[in-house]
């Protein structure tokens, strides 16, 4: 006896059913992802923007030169090409550095703090001196075990883990449940990225203090894709246990 279409379609959608919100939780996330990259800009992209799309003799790859499009096509294409300062943001073009800066600074005093007194190892909390543009600009986000020479950490706005809370905002928001129990969620959720991120920054810093060419690996790998599974378990922790029948009217 043959199956009809019909119900072969509603077997499978039986079947994919229970990995429905999994499916909703990569979509959000790539969601997050690509509107992050398409409202801000750093420094260091504007420079690889300006080596690879707005130089005349570049050879840019197809890739490069689509996006180089899209952002123009969108109305973000004019950056700020000779800004070369990692700690420069723009927000649809828009310098919003001064609002992140001090984010910046409190969470390179946290680790510090967490290295110095926790883990009791004497780290210093320097000035990072930028002289790419026509004055000097410091700001108190350099970790350093020695003054003069050694591994040290340069905490940027990337550093702060605010992407993060934005993919948990995006997260939450298109979760089922009460909207203020969600924004409380939210705030809590908030406090534990915060608080993992401290704690990140800090084991980088203890870890490059003996094996300095493990920070790429700890820091572009490992402790990036700890991140978004720590948001992945949030969520779920929030769709099993706080997003029930009782929540819903």
């Amino acid at each position: 006896m043959r199956v009809k279409p019909n119900k072969r379609l509603l077997d499978l959608k039986r079947r994919l059913e229970p990995f429905r919100g999994v499916f909703l939780f990569i979509t959000i996330v790539l969601i997050a992802h690509i509107s992050w990259k398409i409202s801000f800009h750093t420094g260091i992209e504007n420079k690889e923007y300006s080596n690879r799309i707005l130089t005349k003799n570049s050879s840019s790859s197809v890739i490069a030169n689509i996006k180089g499009k899209v952002w123009r096509g969108i109305g973000v294409g004019d950056v700020d090409c000779q800004n070369k300062d990692c700690r420069y943001i723009s927000f649809f073009n828009n310098n919003v550095t001064t609002k992140f800066v001090p984010w910046t600074e409190k969470t390179a005093l946290a680790s510090f703090w967490v290295v110095n007194l926790v883990c009791r190892q004497p780290l210093s909390l320097l000035n990072y001196v930028d002289s790419s543009s026509d004055k000097n600009i410091e700001s108190r986000t350099l970790l350093s075990f020695d003054r003069l020479r050694g591994p040290a950490i340069n905490i940027i706005w990337g550093c702060t883990g605010v992407k993060q809370l934005y993919i948990l905002f995006l997260v939450i928001l298109f979760s089922r449940g009460i909207w203020w129990k969600r924004f409380i969620y939210f705030l809590m959720g908030s406090l534990v990225l915060l608080l993992f991120n401290v704690m990140r920054i800090s084991i980088i810093t203890l870890f490059i203090k003996s094996y300095p060419e493990s920070f790429e690996i700890l820091h572009d790998i490992l402790f990036k894709y700890l991140f978004y599974g720590l948001i992945f378990l949030l969520w779920l922790l929030w769709e099993e246990k706080f997003s029930g029948k009782n929540f819903i009217k």
